[in-house]
């Protein structure tokens, strides 16, 4: 592989490695705030209507951004692991990429559909962007597995 693609990559994972820490540091502090009613731009989450409905959104929301960031930080170590091996598409990455998608769906739903949160009407969104998205996700996911399964193929025909 060419020194400056290596580098490429290499670079592209650590922003990656950046923005995901950033994420998560935003999604706590935005959550503390609002969650405490101290945030300035919205008045704080009456509980007493639509609980059950409040309390899954949050938690959908809560666990796909954990689970999106702890699955996007497994695939940019196994990327690395396999730049050292010489391995840029790793084969642990496939069934990471396929749970990124329905992951992602979960979390886009979730995030969507926040501002019920502070609403007294129970309005529910489903936009383009929440079936866009993970669509776009598993279509990588299959050729992500394409160039791992050739990756892997060509290894073994020397």
């Amino acid at each position: 592989m060419k020194d400056k693609t290596l580098k490429n990559i290499l670079l592209c994972c650590y922003v990656a490695l950046a923005f995901c820490a950033l994420w998560a540091v935003g999604t706590v502090c935005y959550l503390i705030s609002d969650i405490r009613g101290h945030a300035p731009w919205r008045s704080p989450i009456d509980w007493s209507q639509n609980t059950v409905v409040k309390i899954l959104i949050l938690t959908g929301y809560l666990l796909g951004t954990i689970a999106m960031i702890t699955m996007c930080i497994r695939v940019v170590v196994n990327i690395l692991k396999g730049v050292r091996e010489n391995m840029v598409f790793p084969k642990s990455n496939v069934k990471l990429l396929f749970w990124m998608a329905l992951v992602d769906f979960v979390y886009m739903l979730a995030y969507m559909n926040l501002p019920i949160l502070w609403k007294d009407d129970l309005v529910f969104y489903l936009q383009h962007s929440n079936l866009v998205m993970p669509f776009l996700m598993l279509f990588f996911a299959f050729m992500y597995k394409v160039a791992a399964d050739a990756v892997e193929e060509n290894n073994l025909t020397i």
